[in-house]
């Protein structure tokens, strides 16, 4: 799972990364590692050589402005955006999300009316299916809506999967204030109307937390006043603007956790782990979590019935734990 982080210069951007990440940061990408106790209690049972928690990379995109047409595709894996706006030195932390929100469809803008210039020169097939969809695009972006909250059909959305429009990526509003801020007012209203979520945190106290040592970062944030885990809180709204679930495949090298789209199929899942796997997939060997710290092992599940042999089809839910058989 990749997380574009984008905003302002001097939004606090680089302060988000660093509290995600829990260190210093002297690139503009890093990796956190959800800490899913799951994944420790299977890793205890299998005695695995290697524990490996869900991941995500979060990449400091900077301002989006700042990218040319030529690099979108460098945005192609994004999954979803988290827009820092300060409202600690901005005079005015509404019109600078307005403005990146422009940008953001601009950007998808030209890229509709470039493609319906280039499809009128083509002939194939698809070329009236996809010209009736860019057409929506444009009418909506030209609107000044974002595609992701413009109710577009999933098949129509992975017919044009190979283009890249920003706007149809989720995001979150990350609002950097101070401890007297009062400037949010218009800010959170305008990202309420285009029912983008959003949270707070106060860049300057979450730095200086960092400094401290890690058994002194509770007390620290319950004098400040501050009773929330800014990473706990937006992990917890990522995974749901992005409606995801945890799967886990274990072994005597490693036990690992996987994130997954929800609803998917088994095959998918296969394939997050290996495309060989998704390739050369035969079935899945199934045992959800629950039922196999209460079996105490995979023997036992396959016992008691609770390890099941499962198709492609097979929708994975969250906590199973799978084990792939293909050949290729």
């Amino acid at each position: 799972m990749k997380i574009g982080i984008i905003g302002p210069s001097q939004s606090g951007k680089s302060t988000l990364l660093k509290v995600l990440l829990q260190a210093g940061v002297s690139g503009d990408i890093g990796v956190f590692k959800s800490a899913d106790p799951r994944v420790d209690g299977i890793f205890e049972i299998f005695s695995s050589k290697k524990r490996t928690y869900p991941e995500t990379t979060f990449i400091d995109l900077g301002a989006l402005s700042s990218f040319a047409k030529k690099d979108l595709s460098k945005l192609q894996d994004i999954d979803l955006f988290i827009c820092v706006i300060g409202a600690v030195f901005s005079q005015d932390p509404k019109k600078d999300f307005e403005k990146l929100i422009t940008d953001i469809i601009v950007t998808d803008l030209e890229v509709v009316q470039n493609r319906i210039e280039r499809l009128k020169k083509e002939s194939r097939p698809d070329k009236e299916r996809e010209s009736k969809i860019l057409e929506r695009y444009q009418n909506t972006l030209s609107e000044g809506k974002v595609l992701y909250k413009a109710g577009l059909d999933e098949d129509e959305i992975r017919f044009l999967s190979g283009m890249v429009f920003l706007s149809l990526k989720p995001l979150i509003l990350a609002i950097n204030i101070s401890d007297n801020s009062n400037k949010t007012g218009p800010l959170e209203e305008y990202a309420k109307s285009l029912g983008i979520q959003h949270i707070y945190f106060c860049g300057k106290i979450e730095s200086e937390v960092l400094e401290l040592e890690p058994q002194e970062r509770n007390k620290f944030l319950k004098e400040m006043g501050i009773g929330h885990d800014l990473r706990e809180e937006l992990s917890k709204l990522i995974s749901k603007k992005l409606d995801l679930i945890t799967f886990f495949t274990t072994g005597d090298k490693e036990t690992k956790g996987w994130y997954l789209k929800s609803g998917l199929p088994a095959i998918e899942a296969a394939g997050k782990i290996h495309s060989d796997m998704k390739r050369g997939f035969i079935r899945a060997e199934v045992v959800n979590y629950g039922d196999f710290i209460k079996c105490g092992s995979m023997h036992k599940a396959r016992e008691r019935g609770v390890l099941k042999v499962e198709g492609k089809e097979y929708i994975v839910r969250d906590g199973d734990i799978i084990n792939i058989r293909f050949n290729i």
